[in-house]
């Protein structure tokens, strides 16, 4: 590894830092869709660089993520915003009804009901589940792979209602005032994701809906006049968070056949490889993607689609207006490998990007969703009956998170999460205006 290159990145990793911060002074938030995106990225180039200090990494693909960010924020800068005036409501009074715990109640029960039913038809069962759990749970990640499972309606009702649950929970949460009520709030948003990592291995459900459940949040911090992005209380409570998730996240991984391993060595080794590359392959991985798009030296040859025209960004429309157009189940085939402890298929929402709209596009299109995503906070923090604005912006913190992975929007289960949030907080605020009035 070439030391400086490595030093390189580092140093414009911290430049999407400074972009935040520059977009935060600017702006007087770190709230607003840029400083999350950057503060994402920072996090999300850096880390990974540090944890896996002796890995290659092309400063070239750090640049690139920089520059994008850079586009992504550019309309903060055209704002004006001494001139807006906040719409705050320190009592959160429109988020803590009936009609918002009666239906987070509803889809938490409705999406524990229809994964039961769903794992039923793939073969789950109860009894399967207590005499054989990783033998059970390894078959149907082979399934899920294979893409091989038993297609329902079922299926996409649960992923529906687990995503209206958490967001809805994130919204609802700040408002009880009791540790044992909150802990329940928590537990009923994040009991189905936890189930189906535990069983199926979708480590990705549990921290989109993590994503989702704090930006539920956020909107609440912003509604109170609290415009901080994180604060020591939240911070350690994430950090015990992470310790109660991490045992579930092993289970997940010892379900795709590593519970076979019978040298604990062997054991241990396998997990941290399964550690180190979930959380830091991601930017290796585009990076010697990157190097090969742009005639560098790479570790693998890479397929060169044409432009796709937005298929590996919006791929769930193009499936549903009849597109035939064939992805892998993990969107891409090549397996980037260093050493022994990095190997993924996961190549950022970028490489996707590059694809389907050239190098150059790729910059408009990070503009034109920087324009969109600074006028919906811009009507979020400006209207205090705001209903699609705050379904917009927590779906907007799922699609910073899975942006390590691909585009959020290739998954059809988002379009409907979204209806189905601005819907109920619209007749959520116009019952409220009912009463006020």
């Amino acid at each position: 590894m070439d030391l400086t290159l490595k030093l390189a990145s580092l140093l414009l990793s911290s430049g999407i830092f400074y972009v935040a911060y520059v977009v935060r002074r600017v702006s007087g938030t770190w709230l607003t869709p840029a400083g999350i995106w950057c503060v994402g990225w920072f996090l999300l180039t850096f880390i990974p660089m540090v944890v896996v200090l002796s890995a290659p990494v092309n400063p070239l693909a750090i640049l690139y993520i920089l520059v994008m960010s850079i586009v992504f924020s550019v309309p903060v800068f055209g704002t004006k915003w001494r001139d807006i005036k906040y719409a705050v409501d320190l009592g959160n009074s429109s988020f803590d009804n009936a009609f918002l715990r009666i239906f987070f109640y509803i889809f938490a029960v409705s999406s524990l009901v229809s994964l039961a039913i769903n794992l039923s038809i793939q073969g789950v069962t109860i009894s399967s589940l207590f005499s054989n759990f990783f033998e059970t749970s390894s078959a149907l990640i082979v399934d899920r792979y294979n893409q091989s499972t038993v297609e329902n309606v079922f299926a996409q009702i649960s992923n529906i209602s687990t995503y209206v649950t958490v967001v809805l929970g994130g919204l609802i949460f700040p408002g009880y005032r009791t540790f044992w009520s909150k802990a329940r709030i928590l537990l009923m948003a994040m009991m189905p994701s936890l189930a189906l990592m535990a069983i199926a291995g979708a480590k990705g459900t549990i921290f989109l809906c993590i994503a989702l459940f704090y930006g539920g949040i956020l909107v609440r911090r912003m509604r109170a006049g609290d415009n901080r992005l994180l604060d020591a209380k939240t911070l350690s409570r994430a950090l015990l968070g992470l310790l109660a998730l991490l045992p579930f996240v092993t289970i997940s991984f010892l379900s795709r056949g590593l519970y076979e391993d019978s040298a604990r060595l062997d054991l241990s080794s396998s997990l941290y490889r399964n550690f180190v590359s979930y959380s830091s392959a991601h930017i290796y991985a585009f990076s010697d993607w990157f190097s090969w798009y742009v005639g560098a030296d790479s570790e693998l040859f890479y397929a060169r689609d044409e432009l796709t025209g937005g298929f590996f960004t919006f791929m769930s429309i193009f499936k549903a207006l009849g597109s035939t157009k064939e992805a892998p189940q993990g969107y891409y085939d090549e397996y980037f490998q260093y050493s022994w402890y990095l190997q993924t298929n996961i190549y950022t929402i970028f490489r996707g990007l590059i694809t389907d709209f050239s190098f150059a596009g790729s910059f408009v299109f990070m503009y034109l969703v920087g324009f969109f995503s600074n006028s919906m906070f811009l009507r979020l923090i400006t209207t205090r009956m705001a209903s699609w604005s705050v379904a917009y912006y927590v779906i907007f913190c799922g699609f910073v998170y899975t942006s390590f992975l691909i585009s959020i929007l290739v998954w059809s289960s988002m379009y409907p999460t979204f209806a189905i949030i601005g819907a109920l907080l619209l007749v959520n605020n116009e019952r409220f205006a009912r009463k006020a009035g």
